[in-house]
């Protein structure tokens, strides 16, 4: 093979993306090296040509501006307006949305808000692709916003302390390209030799505006019983803790708390409904002078007040790229700032924000679910459908999020029988979903596969897809998502599976706006013949004959908002033919032998009728 052709499939196997500018600079130069369609670019410039960097797909900046005043803690007053966001995680497009939406930015990224404060509660760093755009927006919009007699507060998140510190667990694949491209580590991108190094490292951990305190993760009552100085907590933390390389072997208190778990960057005791109460809250804020806190750290499917709303926690999950929240200060009120521009009351809750709801609207992000109960009490009480308590441990992207106590028991009327792993129902108590701003719909219920083994997960996953195909055809169909499963016990007993989550009546009758119909018997002439025929015609082609209007056996009847007429929706599709679980039967009462024989029920659909409809 020639040099030639080793060079051109290395440029075809070369990402085009774009990353960058990194600057390093002294009192007359700045080296320039970025990332354009994949081609990796180096340059030194003069600081003294005022020199203007402006590439294609690339932030604009201007080399001969690119000193900054070090952020000095302090106590705002008067503060007019304020919005703050936190957790952007790379996901410069939607902080973009959510910072136009709220006029804080026109769209070339200029500061429109004024005298206004814009607070990042941490974590710019890791997981989104687009970490780099969001920094030199800000770097820029500091600038502007002092013009104008505003300000930017870019406070530190444990992630920007990470990769100062040469954490790089969780950086977008993209950066890792950055760095082979250059030949070099990711942190020292960041390092003090760099422009977005030192500013970095020049920010705070916290700040208090009209009273109320911004930080991470939160303070600990462990950490302000050592030292309750804001002030001095802030500039211990920037002039030793993000400087200092060796901080596992420390032997001063106070650094090893700001370092670690209970350290204001990493707490997230705050989040925790049982481990934490309004009693602590008022102590923590009387002991630093604080009306209210505010927090990011702990992702939450919005904004949300606790504690009176003492406290406020506001990652809105941003980091999934799909939606998120700004918390709005004006008039001397606080509002929740949704994507479209809209603001809502801060202690509005969402009527539709279930657990399951959360979790589905997330499907593309790997999620575990651990369950800790006792694994021989549940087999062997699964047809009492008898609840026991367990620990619930959910985790997003192989990422701690957090953990519940709960209720959990068996249900489904056939498969608690016959299977010696059945489905699930999860009870979780009212108070701890309201403390996290969901609704009161506390339940989830989980299909896993009947037993270990792969020809049974095999199965299931095929019942998951039959699922996603009806959706296909009818938007009325159940809400699925996969999740990987682990129960475990203390008597190590472990099970690693992976099952899905389904819709319960009150999230399905939510989102469609149907009325379920659960008493009486609906005539077969009675449906909506469309999805009537629709439904006994996909009944036909995955084989499934365990299924029966008269009794409405696998099927949930409903009249969508405003219909005359209602629909059958099926769900319980293990003992179609297409799945083939080896304890299914045909009904009796069908002329077949095996789940495998294609039996069409739609007795009164004519020829004509299917052709017309498909």
């Amino acid at each position: 093979m020639t040099l030639l052709m080793l060079i051109q499939i290395d440029a075809q196997r070369r990402p085009k993306y774009n990353d960058g500018p990194y600057i390093g600079s002294n009192d007359t130069s700045a080296r320039i090296m970025w990332i354009q369609e994949g081609e990796k670019h180096d340059t030194v410039v003069s600081i003294a040509e005022n020199f203007l960097f402006k590439k294609k797909g690339l932030p604009q900046v201007d080399i001969g501006d690119l000193d900054f005043e070090p952020d000095e803690f302090r106590r705002y007053e008067n503060v007019s307006k304020f919005i703050a966001i936190s957790d952007i995680h790379g996901q410069h497009d939607l902080f973009q949305v959510l910072m136009k939406a709220h006029n804080v930015i026109d769209e070339e990224e200029n500061w429109i808000y004024g005298d206004g404060h814009l607070v990042i509660v941490g974590d710019v760093f890791d997981r989104g692709d687009k970490v780099t755009e969001t920094l030199w927006a800000l770097f820029k919009l500091e600038k502007q916003a002092k013009a104008a007699g505003g300000k930017v507060h870019l406070l530190l998140g444990n992630h920007e302390f990470m990769i100062l510190h040469g954490d790089i667990r969780y950086i977008n694949p993209k950066y890792r390209f950055t760095t082979g491209s250059f030949g070099i580590e990711y942190p020292k991108l960041y390092d003090q030799h760099t422009v977005m190094g030192r500013w970095l490292r020049s920010k705070n951990i916290s700040t208090v505006i009209n009273g109320i305190g911004f930080v991470h993760g939160g303070y600990s009552q462990e950490l302000l019983n050592k030292e309750s100085s804001l002030k001095v907590l802030n500039n211990t933390f920037k002039e030793q803790v993000i400087y200092s390389e060796d901080l596992d072997e420390s032997n001063d208190d106070l650094l090893s708390m700001l370092y670690f778990d209970n350290g204001p960057l990493w707490f997230r005791g705050y989040a925790n409904p049982v481990g934490f109460d309004l009693e602590q809250a008022k102590v923590i804020l009387d002991i630093l002078g604080l009306k209210r806190i505010v927090v990011g750290h702990t992702s939450m499917p919005r904004i949300v007040p606790v504690h009176n709303g003492r406290v406020i926690l506001i990652d809105s999950s941003i980091k999934f790229g799909k939606t998120g929240e700004v918390l709005v200060y004006e008039m001397d009120s606080l509002y929740r700032g949704m994507i479209n521009g809209h603001k809502t009351s801060l202690d509005t809750n969402d009527k539709d924000r279930s657990p399951f709801k959360y979790v589905h609207d997330f499907k593309d992000k790997e999620l575990t679910i651990i369950l800790d109960t006792d694994i021989e009490e549940l087999i062997k009480n699964k047809e009492e459908e008898k609840y026991q308590k367990s620990k619930l441990t959910a985790i997003h992207d192989n990422e701690f999020n957090r953990s519940w106590d709960v209720r959990i028991r068996a249900r489904g009327n056939m498969r608690k029988k016959v299977c010696h792993l059945p489905p699930l129902k999860i009870d979780f108590p009212k108070k701890t979903l309201n403390y996290l701003g969901f609704t009161n719909h506390d339940k989830l219920k989980i299909v896993l596969p009947c037993n270990s083994g792969d020809e049974y997960q095999q199965g299931l996953y095929k019942e998951y897809v039959v699922y996603q195909l009806y959706k296909a055809i009818d938007s009325f169909g159940f809400n699925t998502r996969l999740v990987n499963f682990i129960l475990a016990d203390k008597a190590k007993k472990r099970y690693n599976l992976t099952g899905f989550i389904i819709e319960d009546d009150k999230d399905y009758s939510l989102r469609t706006n149907a009325i379920l119909v659960k008493d009486g018997i609906v005539n077969d002439q009675a449906f909506e013949r469309e999805s009537y025929i629709k439904m006994h015609f996909f009944q036909y082609m995955i084989i499934n004959n365990d299924y029966a209007i008269y009794n409405k056996h696998n099927l949930e009847i409903i009249f969508p908002e405003g219909a005359k007429k209602p629909r059958a929706i099926p769900y319980d599709f293990d003992y179609a033919g297409i799945v083939d679980q080896d304890y299914a039967v045909p009904p009796s009462i069908l002329p077949i032998d095996n789940v495998r024989q294609p039996f069409f029920r739609g007795k009164d659909i004519t020829t004509e009728e299917i052709v017309t409809t498909s």
